[in-house]
């Protein structure tokens, strides 16, 4: 069986809609399949063939790791990456406990072959910054490797963590689509899958119908927060997740991840800075640090951190849009979202797509 999924994708000046499938244009056809497996295409446009049941995984992509959970599919996961504790936080481990146990062969840019293969995996999920040496030994031992990028573009941009999009919302709205597709393809849960991103798109529809009550004039400018000075421009989901929310990033000029003083911050003036929850002693070190308290957005204690069911905010996970984008419109603009009851949006996420009741850190 050959599994094809339609998805648009977007090239620098022009957008595009075209399928899927063993024929996709640059990738050789695959050979016929064996009774029961699957073929597919990833999100670096490689075809990959999957076993008819694929038992064990190891993931060194943690928001890859972060759906195999909510698809209810971590009991087959071998392996993870490393540092998973500060890729998703800590409390992932309430998710899923038996994590800490587990072997980490490998990161987001590199790993042990010989580790991989030593835990028989059916499948190895990776991100774009895999070296692609890497990726072809572990494939000549007949392992299926699937790359993951959370977006939707071209050969030439997925392959990069700071892509060049024409569309930013719709690349990386597409895009989790279709990582949630292809991972539920692979572990047979498209029916939870197909819940899942229902969920998303119901939550988003929320926050727009909100919004109309806010003025294009009245959105709240916003800053982003992270270790070492760094923080989000365009091209990462962070950007299309505030717009969404009704906030403007006033380092939107910027391209990618990139580091910025607190004199530039000063600049741009931004009413609210936010911080991830991976990063809390980010608001400490503002705090004492002189060269922010000239900024007033640190005098009047603007400072908010964001609860750890929003994610990792460079590129999004389901809940980043189920729950994250609600929670910062309705943090932002809190009488307009008076009737939202964000507390109960995300227990019955929780629930529903992870088994267990939202616990905050």
């Amino acid at each position: 069986m050959t599994l094809k999924i339609s998805r648009r994708v977007l090239l620098s000046g022009l957008a595009a809609a075209f399928s899927l499938g063993i024929a996709f244009s640059g990738v050789p056809a695959a050979a016929a399949p064996a009774a029961g497996s699957c073929t597919l295409v990833d999100q670096m446009h490689r075809t990959v063939k999957l076993p008819a049941r694929v038992n064990r995984i190891v993931v060194l992509q943690h928001h890859s790791l972060d759906i195999l959970a909510e698809l209810g599919a971590t009991d087959r996961v071998v392996g993870v990456m490393q540092k998973w504790d500060n890729l998703l936080d800590s409390s992932f481990a309430d998710i899923m406990p038996r994590i800490k146990t587990l072997p980490e062969p490998g990161s987001l840019k590199s790993a042990s072959v010989e580790q991989v293969a030593a835990l028989k995996p059916d499948l190895v999920v990776v991100s774009n910054q895999m070296p692609r040496e890497t990726v072809d030994r572990l494939t000549a031992l007949g392992i299926p490797v699937m790359a993951i990028t959370l977006y939707v573009a071209d050969k030439e941009q997925a392959s990069t963590i700071h892509p060049s999009l024409v569309n930013p919302d719709a690349a990386y709205t597409e895009g989790l689509k279709q990582a949630i597709e292809l991972l539920a393809r692979a572990t047979g849960t498209e029916k939870r899958g197909a819940e899942l991103w229902k969920t998303v798109e119901t939550n988003r529809r929320i926050v727009t119908s909100h919004l109309k009550r806010v003025p294009e004039n009245k959105r709240i400018r916003v800053f982003m927060a992270n270790e070492k000075g760094f923080t989000y421009g365009t091209g990462k989901y962070v950007g299309a997740a505030m717009a969404r929310a009704g906030a403007k990033n006033v380092a939107e000029t910027l391209k990618g991840y990139k580091q910025v003083t607190p004199e530039q911050v000063a600049a741009w003036n931004p009413q609210v800075i936010f911080v991830q929850s991976r990063y809390r002693e980010i608001l400490d070190q503002i705090r004492r640090d002189p060269a922010w308290k000239g900024i007033d957005t640190v005098k009047n204690n603007r400072l908010v951190l964001a609860p750890d069911y929003t994610k990792p905010w460079g590129n999004p996970a389901p809940e980043s849009m189920a729950l994250g984008e609600v929670w910062l419109a309705k943090t932002l603009y809190p009488e307009h979202f008076r009737d939202v009851n964000l507390d109960r949006m995300v227990n019955d996420f929780y629930k529903k797509f992870y088994g267990i009741s939202y616990k905050k850190h």
